[in-house]
């Protein structure tokens, strides 16, 4: 990352703050970074600083966490939560960043440190210097690192310590892979025993990737091929994947500030939530409804499909989305996209006088599959949280029946990886109501190429 040799102090109070408000899971960094920026922008330079700290140590909080706390001398726990954010930052800077000197990463944290209480300042003096004394230089990974000194930072590096500051896995594999890749106990005790250790290692790796941007061409008017070699020709550096109907943009680039996307060619989405839809292709002509609309991500895919043929209408619990339905929409030249409140749900179906072909439930979930997009979801505080969205989501899959008709057909979808969310939860539906069967399902784990989710097609009697 490219950075001045300095730490600018209003991107790490920004960072603080988002990292704060986002201990728990229950916000998301990005939009919080967003929505801060349109009331107090910083320079482009502050904000895109802001933006590598705060997600940088979203990914990263535990094992940042755990390196501190090795050089603390007292309970890890008693300290305020910002300051154990503060102390974050500052590992992640030492040991993940290059271009930002010691001295500064140090004196900001001491800085912001100091406003927590009395010997908060010193403490974090006093952690972050041992820190720097114990880490050591950057390398390609050894043959054979001894795992309790070696920090991997990507496939291609890793850090070394000149002591243990990592579980030793051969004794305690669960405590290594919390420390190490930075997912809280209750995920890692649960993928450990359900996918056995390399699938779960294979999935904890794949949370703490950079994923690349994914795009969707838009089929109304190009290609993946096409789209690919307009990006390349534009100096990204863009690649086929999903079987070569997407492209991968490599390099981190801000979506809205591609030509290709402003023009409408595209879409941001990735292979596994394209899949969704691909169970049951919703034909030209159809009538669509997506209930868990967003942003209009699945709304305009259906639409594409459709050939810009049929209906769409796409709904959401979150008004405020609506209008960004309506602009996706209309900047991908889309025109059978009809963004509706849940109040007025029922009256726009009644209009229609024909039953929908489909629906989509693409469901609000723990959002496991997808770690790597959406790393603070992993604080999210276990299985209470997780009953809460089950609950959602049933009451989602009962409107849905409610609105079908005999041959409507029931694409339900999440970006999970728990089975309380997808296999039970379908079984839960068919049993639940008995005319519904599951006619095909799908689960992807995530890996390094895409992330995971499940999908299911539900239909009633032939």
């Amino acid at each position: 990352m490219s950075t001045d040799q300095s730490i600018r102090r209003s991107s790490r109070d920004r960072a603080l703050k988002a990292l704060v408000h986002s201990y728990e899971g229950e916000a998301i960094c990005h939009d919080l970074l967003e929505e801060w920026q349109r009331v107090d922008p910083l320079s482009s330079a502050d904000a895109a600083l802001a933006a590598e700290l705060t997600i940088g140590v979203s990914r990263h909080r535990l094992t940042c966490e755990h390196i501190a706390a090795r050089f603390y001398r007292r309970r890890w726990l008693g300290l305020p939560v910002p300051v154990r954010v503060i102390l974050a930052l500052g590992v992640y800077q030492l040991c993940w960043l290059d271009r930002i000197p010691d001295h500064a990463v140090v004196d900001q944290a001491v800085r912001q440190a100091k406003r927590y209480g009395r010997g908060a300042g010193a403490a974090a003096n006093a952690i972050l210097r041992k820190v720097i004394e114990c880490r050591g230089d950057v390398v390609e990974p050894p043959d054979d690192p001894d795992p309790r000194s070696y920090l991997p930072l990507d496939r291609d590096r890793g850090r070394l310590f000149g002591q243990n500051v990592f579980p030793d896995p051969t004794r305690r594999p669960l405590d290594y892979l919390i420390a190490v890749t930075s997912h809280p106990p209750w995920l890692i005790e649960r993928w450990h025993r359900r996918f056995k250790p390399k699938l779960c290692r294979q999935i904890c790796d794949a949370g703490l990737r950079r994923p690349p941007l994914v795009l969707r061409p838009n089929s109304i008017r190009t290609t993946a091929i096409e789209l690919r070699d307009r990006l390349l020709s534009e100096g990204h550096q863009a690649t086929l994947t999903g079987e070569d109907a997407s492209v991968a943009l490599a390099g981190d680039p801000s979506v809205s500030s591609l030509a290709a996307f402003k023009e409408g060619l595209c879409q941001p989405q990735d292979t596994t939530a394209q899949a969704a839809l691909r169970l049951s292709p919703p034909q030209p002509g159809n009538v669509v409804i997506d209930l868990c609309a967003g942003v209009g991500t699945k709304s305009t895919q259906a639409a594409e499909m459709m050939n810009d043929s049929g209906i769409v209408i796409a709904t959401d619990t979150n008004t405020d989305k609506l209008a960004l339905i309506s602009a996706n929409a209309e900047r991908l030249g889309l025109t059978i996209t009809r963004p509706t409140s849940i109040e007025k749900l029922s009256d726009c179906i009644a209009d229609l006088r024909s039953p929908p072909d489909l629906i989509l439930v693409d469901a609000p979930c723990s959002n496991t599959g997808v770690l790597a997009r959406r790393p603070e979801a992993r604080y999210r505080a276990g299985q209470k949280s997780l009953q809460g969205l089950i609950e959602i989501q049933r009451e989602i899959l009962r409107c849905a029946q409610e609105l079908a008709s005999s041959t409507t057909r029931i694409i339900y979808s999440t970006c999970s990886l728990e089975m309380e969310e997808n296999e039970e939860q379908v079984k839960w539906f068919c049993e639940a109501f008995p005319r519904w069967q599951v006619q095909h399902q799908k689960f992807v784990l995530p890996n390094e190429e895409c992330d995971g989710g499940f999908a299911a097609l539900l239909t009633g009697p032939s």
